[in-house]
């Protein structure tokens, strides 16, 4: 059980504060008369604070003197106060008795030569004062946003709502359509409903959209079967800006449902100049699992996405998209029933709350799917193909009568569904009589008695061909079907006729859907032995596989759902060579049904779900293999040996470090100090450090605290000290190890103010000093030696936007500094060498990490964009760059002095190499 899964009755009672008992006696902590008090002085000679009472008021205290690096000085002083007091001793009395008492190192000593009265409280704190100034408040990075604050009452409404509330300006209708810039941005709560965060819109503010010339719009195609009219309504609903922002294309199998919304994808491309009429992502989810489903939808939206939460994060852009999905009623297939639910609750419906994205889904009525999606999206519309009104009569009949054979009676007996058309026209074609069906009964019932005509009709001896085709649960192409071994497969060609294409017009499939339900009442398929046949096939005489390239992946994915139908799937979800050359989509939902019925959850299972981002969309399998090599390495050796043999890529993973699925990575930075060769790592609630020969936690060190997840900055001070910095621009030193109430003094190098805000840090360790650099929310990046030089920066912002991440190296006696930015830019600059006249990369996407070190082997420079993608730069004897991917993009990245890289992804760390 994940510690997600856990929960206590306790969760959900309200707080009750009672009142036990007035609570240990304690010293008053103020008095208007004077208080006599005395010094308290560490062994380092410096005074941490004064200790006081006032026998008039029975009152005592400690005073820390504020310019001390120890915060918690006067802790341990009121914990010695209160022991006196329970002893019953008065203020002057346990004065007396603390002088004998030893103190410790960082908090002082009292010192009785000290002793002094002050006039007023006042005066003593006013002495405890001297020498301090009080910090300066963080300059937030240009642009930056505070949260607005939630109520109860909006966190019940966004825990009911998948997690996500959005704030509107007054004066929109929640349901209705809402512009960008009329959406301040959304608070997204946990399934506890405990708030996460608030999730800015970057559109909310800037001038309304206007409408720009079109030019001449992308042609439309011709609709066929008379649906002039839905294919109107649909191209209507694309562009009235009062249409709700969700659309379910309903139907019973065989009305078109999926062949409308091709014709409209087609017809609305998403770069059309007609900007209305723009389809930016079509979807099948025939086959598909939520995990595969979201992955490719991420994929044609190029954003990087793992889980629907990590989907719906990516898609809090204020970008405007319209996103059709069709054949949910398909999804998972009958091995996996529950996934067209599944997807429209866990997937669909965020989606649905999202106000600048409009979705078109096909679901038949009456299903759990569409029920969930109708509860999910109030004021929704519904085009039901079943109704005459979207299919013109005359047309139908015009279409019908292009057909072969008695056309005009096959046109009054289907009206309005053209899958039923085409299946009683083919019918009618190869038998004397064809089928008789009713015009007055539904569509449903009329596919039902023309299934029946249908098998009744179908010869003996093609039966067996047509069981193969229903057994495969999905359309296959002709090579498919021929190709598969069972009885009548000469017969296949000439069983053909008796079926339909299926909607992309590349494979044959049992349609209307009542085809293939007839079908399966016949005798029970046979998989075992169509597994067994399949698989010599692809067999060398040794043994091992044929050359599983030059195989069709869909081929490799139908022996896999054979293989799930006959339970002998095992053998081909552990075969390293198999997964990467098989369909994914069939891998995936191979893995998601192994883990509904109960099988054990495999390594190979879960590097699969950490890759998915990279292996559902990539048609290479060698882009497959070394995702998978990444997630495997030292966990299972020989599994990410094989796959790095798969891939060929020039580069090797050594290690993966994993805190489970709940626990996410959020920054790491190299150790420095008495962690010099170690990574700190800032995961789930700390800061951990690992050894980056091993990817395995260290003894040396225990975690440190995290003060705030949504860090945007992590570095390590000369002495091990940490700098978090956080999204207001204010970095907080945080002792590690040694002296525990000294922070790293690198924490004075930092620049008290900054015009446009600290967005970004780095630190160096280097013989002669310290080295600290900021980037700021305008560009511009800065670096100095501590120990009293100048600040040193370039004349110029080296970004438009924000620096998002950089590091430093030093190369050739100076300090190289590399920057990223929000403009999708890495640039590299060195105080008193001409600027660079272009930067090193440029991509359109914002960079999130980068990091540079003077390697054995080269300069070597890693940058990381928010698309995914990671680049590796070595410059030596040999030139060297690498890309690659490995799954959400990474939010850190660090390299060591021996060029060893390590990514910090959101679901872990991974270590690898070039050499």
């Amino acid at each position: 059980m994940s510690n997600s899964d856990w929960t206590s009755d306790r969760l959900s009672q309200d707080l009750q504060f009672k009142v036990v008992g007035e609570g240990p006696p304690r010293y008053t902590r103020t008095t208007e008369q004077s208080v006599e008090f005395v010094k308290a002085i560490n062994d380092r000679g410096l005074v941490t604070g004064y200790l006081w009472v006032c026998d008039a008021d029975d009152a005592a205290g400690f005073e820390r003197r504020l310019v001390d690096r120890n915060l918690n000085s006067d802790i341990f002083w009121y914990g010695k106060l209160h022991d006196a007091k329970a002893q019953g001793l008065s203020p002057s009395q346990a004065l007396q008795r603390l002088f004998t008492d030893p103190g410790n190192p960082s908090d002082g000593r009292l010192v009785p030569d000290t002793r002094a009265v002050a006039s007023s409280l006042a005066e003593l704190k006013g002495l405890a004062a001297e020498g301090w100034t009080p910090p300066k408040e963080p300059v937030p990075p240009l642009g930056y946003r505070p949260d607005p604050p939630i109520s109860d009452a909006q966190l019940k409404q966004a825990e009911a709502r998948s997690g996500w509330l959005y704030k509107v300006d007054e004066g929109y209708d929640p349901a209705g359509r809402i512009p960008p810039h009329a959406v301040e941005g959304a608070w997204q709560v946990n399934s506890r409903g405990a708030l996460m965060r608030f999730w800015h819109n970057p559109a909310y503010g800037s001038a309304p959209a206007t409408a720009t010339p079109s030019g001449e719009a992308t042609a439309v195609p011709p609709i066929q079967a008379g649906r002039r009219p839905a294919g109107r309504a649909l191209l209507d609903w694309l562009e009235d800006p009062r249409a709700p922002r969700f659309c379910r294309i309903a139907g019973s199998s065989g009305s078109g449902r999926t062949h409308l919304l091709t014709w409209l994808a087609a017809a609305c491309p998403p770069d059309n100049p007609h900007t209305g009429r723009r389809v930016h992502v079509a979807l099948s989810a025939e086959g598909l699992t939520v995990r595969s489903a979201t992955w490719l939808l991420a994929d044609r939206l190029n954003v990087a996405a793992r889980t629907p939460t990590d989907l719906m994060e990516a898609l809090q852009d204020g970008i405007p998209r319209v996103l059709v999905v069709t054949d949910l009623d398909r999804a998972g297939s009958d091995l996996l029933p529950d996934m067209p639910e599944r997807i429209a609750t866990e997937l669909l419906t965020p989606l649905l709350q999202v106000p600048w994205l409009r979705l078109l889904v096909e679901s038949a009525s009456g299903t759990p799917a569409a029920a969930t999606l109708t509860a999910a999206a109030p004021g929704w519309a519904v085009l039901d193909l079943d109704a005459p009104r979207w299919t013109d009569r005359d047309r139908f009949i015009a279409w019908c009568a292009r057909r072969p054979d008695r056309p005009q009676v096959v046109a009054d007996q289907v009206y309005p569904s053209p899958g039923l058309a085409r299946q009683a026209t083919r019918l009618a074609a190869l038998t004397p009589t064809g089928a008789v069906l009713d015009p007055a009964a539904s569509p449903a019932d009329r596919a039902s008695d023309l299934a029946a005509a249908w098998w009744a009709a179908l010869p003996d001896e093609l039966r067996p061909a047509i069981r193969s085709l229903a057994a495969s649960g999905r359309p296959l192409t002709a090579v498919e079907w021929i190709s598969l071994p069972v009885d009548g497969q000469s017969f296949v060609r000439k069983a053909d006729g008796w079926v339909s294409p299926s909607a992309d017009g590349r494979g044959c499939r049992l349609e209307p859907e009542q085809l293939a339900q007839i079908t399966a009442g016949s005798p029970p398929f046979d998989h075992a032995a169509l597994v067994r046949e399949i698989t010599t096939g692809l067999r060398r005489p040794d043994g091992g596989w044929a050359d599983l390239a030059k195989v069709e992946p869909g081929w490799l994915g139908l022996l896999l759902r054979h293989a799930l139908y006959a339970g002998c799937a095992d053998q081909f979800l552990s075969d390293p060579e198999f997964l990467v050359h098989a369909d994914p989509v069939e891998v995936t939902a191979a893995f998601e049904y192994t883990r509904t019925t109960g099988g054990p959850r495999s390594e190979l299972a879960e590097a699969w779900h950490l890759g998915g981002p990279v292996i559902a969309g990539a048609s290479d399998p060698a882009v497959r293999a070394a995702a998978l090599h990444a997630w495997l390495a030292g966990r299972n050796q020989e599994a990410a040996d094989r796959f790095a043999t798969e891939s060929g890529q020039g580069w090797r993973a050594l290690w993966s470090y994993r805190r489970g699925d709940i626990e996410r990575v959020h920054r790491t930075a190299l150790g420095y100090g008495p962690f010099s060769g170690l990574l700190a790592v800032a995961v789930g609630h700390a800061v951990r450090f690992i050894d980056p020969g091993t990817g395995s936690d260290t003894a040396k060190a225990g975690p440190v605290r995290l003060l705030d997840r949504r860090i945007a900055g992590l570095a390590c001070g000369e002495d091990g000290g940490l700098f978090m910095l956080n999204r207001l621009g204010a970095v907080t030193a945080v002792p590690a190890g040694g002296d525990p109430g000294m922070p790293s003094r690198a924490a004075e190098g930092l620049p008290e103010y900054i015009d446009n805000g600290v967005s970004a840090i780095a630190t160096l360790s280097v013989d002669d000093g310290p080295i600290q650099a900021v980037g700021d929310g305008g560009g511009k990046v800065t670096y100095v030696r501590l120990g009293g030089a100048a600040f040193l920066s370039p004349d110029q912002p080296l970004h438009n936007g924000p620096v998002t991440s950089l590091d430093l190296a030093q190369v050739d006696g100076g300090v190289l500094v590399v920057s990223g930015g929000v403009d999708g830019k890495v640039w590299t600059w060195m105080h008193g060498r001409p600027p660079m006249p272009d930067p090193v990369d440029a991509r359109e996407h914002p960079v999130t990490a980068v990091a540079v070190a003077n390697t054995p082997k080269g300069l070597l420079i890693a940058s990381a964009w928010a698309d995914g993608l990671i680049r590796l730069r070595r410059w030596g004897a040999t030139a060297t760059m690498v890309d690659l991917r490995l799954g959400l993009p990474a939010r850190d990245l660090t390299l060591t002095p021996a060029g060893l890289v390590c990514l910090a992804l959101p679901e872990g760390v991974l270590g690898l190499t070039l050499d």
